[in-house]
């Protein structure tokens, strides 16, 4: 991918998020492309693919698009030229998303590679920070007396509608276990430890203990 390409993909992409105060903007896209692109190097895998499945894995995605068939993906790959290597990257895309007990890994590495990634940016300070954003964006409670709902198939958690907290439980802490490469296991480790701690501060603070 030429720098010309990547400007113009960045620009078009900025445009695109512009208006999305969900935590799926295009900051949280940046950070899902510089981070498979370091991974991408420690695990050797092929840069160009990566770096365009990172860029556009939010673009049709069914929280925030109605698009079929990935088409916003396609349209931006078609507008730059992108033909040869464009069906790999929407198999990856179609397989990042966390699918509740139907989540499955990419059969690639680059496509493990993005969804670590992506995952990596959905824990640890800035996944907390998202799933409040996130939580806020949607109506949803801060927290409640509602048991969390554990393995739900794909339907039951796009369907699902419970407390930031719960979420924690429903997904977050989940993703560390669900990492596929070395690398991200690694960095998943600590962004984890630092959500299990927060939530250890929470109950206390809303315990009136601290």
């Amino acid at each position: 991918m030429t720098k010309e390409v990547l400007d113009g993909l960045l620009s078009d992409l900025q445009e695109f998020f512009k208006n999305d105060y969900s935590g799926h903007d295009y900051n949280h896209t940046m950070r899902v492309y510089k981070l498979a692109y370091n991974i991408a190097i420690q695990e050797h895998a092929n840069l160009e693919i990566v770096s365009l499945a990172a860029l556009l894995h939010d673009v049709d995605d069914v929280k925030l698009t109605q698009s079929i068939n990935y088409q916003n993906a396609r349209l931006l790959m078609n507008k730059y030229g992108i033909d040869k290597v464009q069906e790999e990257v929407i198999a990856i895309i179609q397989d990042v998303s966390f699918k509740g007990n139907q989540s499955k890994s990419p059969s690639t590495l680059e496509g493990k590679i993005v969804q670590d990634a992506d995952r990596l940016d959905a824990i640890g300070a800035i996944g907390i920070a998202r799933a409040f954003t996130f939580g806020g964006n949607h109506n949803r409670p801060l927290y409640n007396d509602e048991n969390p709902v554990l393995n739900m198939d794909e339907a039951s958690y796009r369907q699902h509608k419970s407390s930031t907290i719960n979420h924690f439980y429903e997904k977050l802490l989940l993703l560390k276990d669900m990492m596929n490469t070395d690398t991200a296991k690694e960095l998943a480790y600590q962004r984890h430890q630092f959500m299990k701690n927060y939530l250890e501060e929470f109950y206390d603070e809303i315990e009136g203990k601290k």
